[in-house]
């Protein structure tokens, strides 16, 4: 067996073993991403209030937990809502439920939305 060979399976053996262990974000945490991506950009800010949150059991790699997060939005000269989300809370900016935060909301969808802080 020669050197390329070698080369060759030594990757194909990395491809097979990373595979069924899971290096990487999962589709779910990138449409996460690309969500908050958007949201920083043209996200409207809205006072909301966290009714209740519950864990998912899902972690990602700087140790963060997800959560389905109720919450109640309260848009400026609009009638307040309730929407469900989903997002990662990490231990150094924890949220709780009973707490009022800024949220972001699509401005092209008012059930799009993420915290984004802890209301002032």
């Amino acid at each position: 067996m020669g050197l390329l060979d070698r080369v060759k399976s030594a990757a194909e053996s990395a491809q097979a073993a990373t595979s069924k262990i899971g290096i990487g974000a999962s589709a779910e945490q990138m449409a996460l991403a690309n969500r908050a991506q958007k949201l920083m950009k043209v996200g409207i800010d809205t006072p909301g209030h966290i009714d209740s949150m519950s864990s998912t059991g899902n972690t990602d790699t700087p140790g963060g937990t997800e959560y389905n997060i109720a919450l109640t939005i309260s848009p400026a000269g609009g009638s307040p809502y309730q929407t469900t989300i989903n997002q990662y809370i990490y231990p150094r900016n924890p949220f709780v439920e009973g707490e009022d935060v800024k949220v972001k909301v699509d401005p092209d969808d008012p059930n799009v939305a993420m915290l984004f802080g802890h209301a002032e």
